[in-house]
């Protein structure tokens, strides 16, 4: 049963001006580590940083 959803305007017009802002490499880097972490079941015992290790592996970049 499909239902009439309603999107508040204001959200609309925010998400609107949202796609308009650039993204920087950094911005890009926060938003995968964050969705990768939020990915993770919280007992798995991985740290952020070893996340953020292997994401840079990953892009080719060098690890500290």
């Amino acid at each position: 049963m499909p239902q009439d959803l309603k999107t508040d305007p204001v959200l609309l017009a925010a998400l609107q001006r949202a796609l308009a802002l650039p993204q920087n490499p950094a911005d890009i880097d926060q938003q995968r580590l964050s969705f990768v972490m939020g990915s993770l079941k919280s007992t798995n015992g991985i740290t952020r940083a070893k996340v953020q290790e292997i994401l840079s592996k990953q892009e080719g970049r060098k690890v500290a």
